[in-house]
């Protein structure tokens, strides 16, 4: 499930409206405070919760301090190209519980257990299985990767698993890597503390992995993955 930008703007405006008409209603202190708390940062978590017909669904969920969410699965089947479902529309929270609200209208539920969350079932309540329906908070790690700058794009291309990140929203990198000398393009070696995420691509209706830098990054371009293996 993909969705435009254009509409995904206009749900960040709708949300900011909901949110402001909300403030003076009582019945919905609690579960505004609840939100408003939760929203300080965006939140990611990650997790594989279990699958009837695959070895696991790979799930990231992104809830972002404008009230909207991204939803992305990928079903691991053996043989299989796993191409990732995503999922966009707005959350909200009440009482511990977050509820997500696909642009189709469709509700999920997870409940927060200290900083991860634990899946729910359709109607909102504990799943009753021995199975792990936990995703767990996404936080900052040291990171390790070659970084490399061109045309107003950047990619981070992690050493460990070998997969590219979006990383253009991390000026600081950038300075680094041109501090370096090299020219655009080439990669750099790079450690860096930061965390992934989900983020809008600049195709309609697309997303992409991205590398979000949260402390210091340490450029070495006489050094590779290569080499540091």
């Amino acid at each position: 499930m993909v969705i435009n930008k254009s509409i995904w703007l206009a749900l960040v405006a709708a949300g900011t409206l909901t949110v402001a008409g909300c403030q003076n209603n009582p019945a919905q202190q609690n579960g505004a405070a609840a939100q408003s708390k939760f929203q300080m940062t965006e939140k990611v978590f990650n997790g594989v919760v279990p699958c009837a017909d695959c070895s696991g669904i790979e799930t990231t969920l992104r809830l972002g301090n404008d009230g909207t969410y991204i939803l992305r699965e990928v079903y691991l089947k053996t043989g299989y190209e796993n191409e990732p479902f995503v999922e966009t529309g707005r959350w909200a929270a009440k009482d511990q519980k977050i509820t997500l609200t696909s642009k189709e209208g469709n509700k999920s539920y997870f409940q927060m257990k200290g900083d991860d969350l634990d899946m729910l079932d359709t109607e909102g309540q504990p799943i009753q299985s021995e199975l792990n329906y936990k995703l767990e908070k996404v936080k900052p790690t040291q990171l390790a990767g070659e970084y490399r700058y061109f045309a107003d794009s950047a990619v981070f291309t992690e050493c460990r698993s070998g997969k590219r990140y979006d990383a253009a929203e991390n000026l600081d990198m950038e300075r680094g890597y041109r501090a370096t000398g090299v020219k655009d393009g080439e990669p750099v070696y790079v450690e860096v503390e930061g965390y992934y995420t989900l983020r809008p691509s600049m195709e309609d209706g697309l997303f992409d992995n991205a590398l979000i830098q949260s402390g210091k990054a340490q450029f070495d371009k006489s050094s590779s993955c290569q080499t540091k293996k």
